[in-house]
């Protein structure tokens, strides 16, 4: 059921007898970056830049970069690949069987932390590394809440 907020893809206009008519919504690869600082400050409306485009301290975002997982299957993906992994959080490369060659590029260039075939089914590699990665991320937040709290508490008693 509330799995998601929030889905980006293309739109279209429709007309009267229900057919797509002309783009109403692009996502490129450029846009794509956008989407993910929507996603990390909670500015998820698409019409709403300037709040978007506000300062907003990396503690008070609401889903950070270090808890984001981008999965990109091409070279649109590249940028938003590489901005993921730059700010800490998991970039995987998939491709289609035995079409591995770009998938090796982006990990060679440093633009990827992993990859492997797109298969998604429970018994692929995807989704054991989605598993494993997902279980570091929740230990990962769970040491940072505590560190947070004792942080918070050794401030009472000063320097």
């Amino acid at each position: 059921g509330n799995c998601f907020k929030k889905v980006y893809a293309c739109e279209y206009y429709y007309d009267v007898n229900g057919v797509a008519t002309w783009p109403k919504l692009a996502i490129n690869y450029t846009a794509k970056t956008q989407f993910l600082f929507r996603i990390n400050k909670g500015v998820l409306d698409v019409w709403e830049d300037n709040k978007l485009n506000d300062y907003t301290p990396q503690e008070l975002r609401p889903v950070p970069f270090t808890n984001m997982i981008y999965i990109g299957d091409g070279l649109t993906d590249v940028p938003c690949m590489k901005l993921v992994k730059e700010s800490g959080g998991v970039s995987i490369a998939v491709y289609a069987k035995d079409e591995e060659e770009l998938s090796h590029r982006l990990m060679a260039a440093g633009r990827i932390n992993y990859y492997c075939e797109a298969d998604y089914t429970n018994d692929g590699e995807l989704f054991g590394l989605m598993k494993q990665i997902l279980q570091g991320m929740s230990v990962a937040n769970t040491l940072e809440r505590t560190h947070l709290n004792m942080e918070k508490e050794a401030q009472k008693y000063g320097n």
